[in-house]
């Protein structure tokens, strides 16, 4: 019997909000920052129902906003725990348009399980999900699975998040000692569930380093009290980062904590089976299907650009409908 609940933290902004938009402009206020990852796919309600569906074991679903709730959000929803940023997030960092910020402060959410699962608005769960996917005798499970890296000449958020991984790996440099972390974790690090992968961290064990790791693009299961570790080791870079409004070349991004949990051998080894789509209208009848077929168990579908984004968004929602059709106890009857 599971003794340890698991939570669900679920951030969503709503960019058609003009209140929200008039206080993001007051900010950016040459227009500069692009509105691409702010469009509404008007389809968070198959996610919640994917999560009640298939993760039926999840504790709480923290869902974290600027203020603004979709219209057909069940607030009496038990499972429902509805988080502001001004619950959480301290005062001097607000207000924040950087998800950035908003994720690597989750650990101020004082109702808030010890294990949770970072979700995104982008993820739906499609076929029925263990919580062993996320965690095993009470540890998150991850890929310990080095790769190289290598920093896009991108112009523009490509290129800041970029930089914001090569600021991660700076802070697991300065805190792990790589021969000693692989030395004590050999099994974890050479696990058969690796597959193919073994063969990247037998290539990069000749570093004296960490470069890089593989970073599943799904829900991630994390420590509360990890990230609470990380800030109590770096607080002033951490300070730092959250002051930016927007994404950042200085940022810290939420893969940290991930990462964090791998050198301290506080993880389990896994391999995560989610699939991402970067969909766009050359692929997203590729990507309806995949959804229909219910290919894995849980799919991102990040769009590319604003070019015949309501036809590509028809064809994703189309498809989640006819996988997802019932209303979860998350919306209103």
């Amino acid at each position: 019997m599971r003794t340890h609940p698991i939570d669900i933290v679920l951030p969503w902004v709503d960019g058609n909000d003009p209140v929200w938009r008039a206080e993001k402009n007051e900010y950016d206020a040459a227009g500069s920052i692009s509105d691409v990852r702010y469009e509404s796919w008007d389809n968070l309600q198959y996610a919640f129902r994917g999560i009640e569906k298939y993760m039926p074991w999840v504790h709480k679903v923290f869902f974290v906003t600027w203020g603004h709730l979709p219209a057909w959000l069940n607030t009496a929803c038990e499972k429902l725990v509805i988080v502001r940023h001004s619950d959480y997030i301290p005062q001097k960092y607000l207000p924040t348009f950087n998800s950035n910020v908003i994720e690597m402060n989750y650990f101020r959410i004082e109702a808030l399980s010890e294990n949770f699962i970072l979700f995104n608005d982008d993820l739906f769960p499609l076929r029925p999900i263990p919580e062993e996917y996320y965690f095993q005798d009470n540890m998150p499970c991850a890929e310990a699975v080095e790769t190289h890296f290598i920093l896009k000449a991108d112009k523009g958020m490509d290129l800041q998040m970029n930089y914001a991984c090569v600021n991660n790996m700076v802070l697991i440099n300065r805190h792990f000692d790589k021969r000693r972390v692989v030395r004590e974790n050999y099994d974890k690090w050479f696990h058969p569930v690796y597959g193919k992968r073994l063969e990247q961290n037998v290539n990069l064990s000749y570093w004296n380093h960490f470069e890089s790791f593989v970073y599943p693009h799904e829900a991630m299961p994390m420590k509360k009290s990890v990230l609470k570790e990380i800030w109590e080791k770096e607080p002033e870079i951490l300070d730092a980062a959250s002051r930016n409004k927007f994404r950042a070349c200085s940022d810290i991004t939420q893969r940290l904590i991930t990462m964090w949990q791998i050198c301290t051998g506080r993880f389990t080894p896994h391999k995560f089976e989610g699939k991402l789509y970067l969909v766009d209208e050359n692929n997203c009848r590729e990507a309806a299907e995949a959804v229909r077929k219910r290919s894995c168990p849980v799919i991102s579908l990040n769009e590319m650009s604003t070019e015949h984004f309501d036809r590509v968004k028809s064809e994703i929602n189309l498809a989640l409908g006819e996988i997802l059709p019932e209303k979860s106890d998350f919306e209103r009857c």
